[in-house]
């Protein structure tokens, strides 16, 4: 059905095959970045995210600020 539009819409333009096939090509890649781009989602909670959660940097730097401390106070 949308790949039959675009079919559709591509022969109607000017310009050799390769070019038609190019700018199909580019349309559905730009359509399929278009999520990447629009998420409100916080970093780190996405399904294919490779940072970590803002919560999760929070704790381990609440916990090495701890640590040091601690460290600091048992070498006085």
């Amino acid at each position: 059905m949308i790949i039959q539009g675009l079919r559709n819409l591509l022969s109607k333009l000017p310009g050799t095959e390769n070019v038609k096939v190019f700018l199909g090509a580019s349309i559905i890649i730009g359509g399929s970045a278009v999520p990447v781009f629009t998420k409100e989602e916080k970093r780190g909670h996405d399904l294919f995210s490779q940072e970590r959660p803002e919560a999760v940097l929070h704790s381990q730097e609440q916990a090495m600020k701890n640590f040091d401390r601690k460290a600091r106070e048992e070498r006085n």
